[in-house]
């Protein structure tokens, strides 16, 4: 079920209870109360939707389970140039696995850049074919996005990706039942710098390494997704400064499928 069916389904209840009170059906203050909870029960359906880690409508793996001071950095929206090639010579030079989560239609515009996130180690996740908000869609469009972005990866790395981060994060029942008949795991994250607002590397950079915790899935970005406007330089040049505070304070960086291991 879709999580605006359950929106109008309390919103529907809600109503009826307040119209039974108004023709003295039913007592007001009855009414009055069981329409506030309606109110209250679509406001969290809404809530676990939209919340990353939230697993009311599916297991979600948005940190690992782990004491070990193990991280891992997870790129959004890409791939785009020239911040996903500017990432990846990052990476390369600090000896960095992580994992990318691409646009199938930008993949398909830059399919080099896909392939050598792939050569360098790299993990590839879908993050759909369009970046379409998953929630408004019916469910076989949500699943029309998702096997397309696997389609895309395949058709240019060969391989076929286990991994899906919805567009922002959002899952309800039907993005979930789509992405197990897919056998995706959904992915999303602990730790948001907020880094497509551009507030300053400076800032990036504590906003990781104050909510940083073992097991932390790190919310990046090399694109911007649908617009591909967005400028991601301060991102590039908070990256380095990223690692070497992490590793400093013991981490090590892996990719999500060690990560989940």
């Amino acid at each position: 079920m879709k999580v605006a069916s359950l929106l109008g389904m309390v919103a529907f209840l809600g109503l009826l209870l307040l119209s039974l009170g108004y023709h003295a059906k039913i007592k007001r203050r009855l009414a009055l109360a069981g329409a506030s909870c309606c109110l209250s029960l679509g406001a969290l359906c809404l809530l676990l939707a939209v919340t990353p880690g939230g697993n009311f409508y599916g297991p979600v793996l948005a940190a690992g389970s782990t004491e070990q001071k193990l991280a891992a950095l997870t790129f959004d929206d890409g791939p785009c140039r020239p911040y996903t090639e500017q990432i990846l010579d990052i990476l390369r030079d600090k000896d960095v696995r992580a994992t990318f989560f691409v646009v199938g239609r930008n993949a398909l515009q830059q399919p080099e850049v896909l392939r050598r996130i792939q050569k360098e180690g790299h993990l590839v996740g879908t993050h759909t074919q369009n970046h379409k908000d998953l929630l408004r869609l019916e469910a076989d469009e949500v699943n029309r996005e998702m096997a397309e972005g696997i389609e895309s990866i395949r058709a240019i790395t060969g391989e076929r990706t286990s991994y899906l981060r919805p567009p922002h994060g959002f899952k309800d029942f039907v993005v979930m039942e789509q992405a197990g008949r897919l056998g995706l795991t959904v992915v999303n994250w602990n730790v948001i710098p907020r880094d497509w607002t551009n507030p300053g590397v400076s800032r990036i950079v504590e906003n990781v390494m104050t909510n940083i915790r073992p097991g932390a899935v790190i919310l990046l970005h090399d694109g911007d997704s649908p617009g591909g406007t967005g400028s991601r330089e301060q991102t590039v040049r908070a990256l380095p400064l990223i690692i070497d505070r992490l590793r400093e304070a013991g981490y090590e960086l892996v990719r999500i499928d060690e990560l989940q291991k």
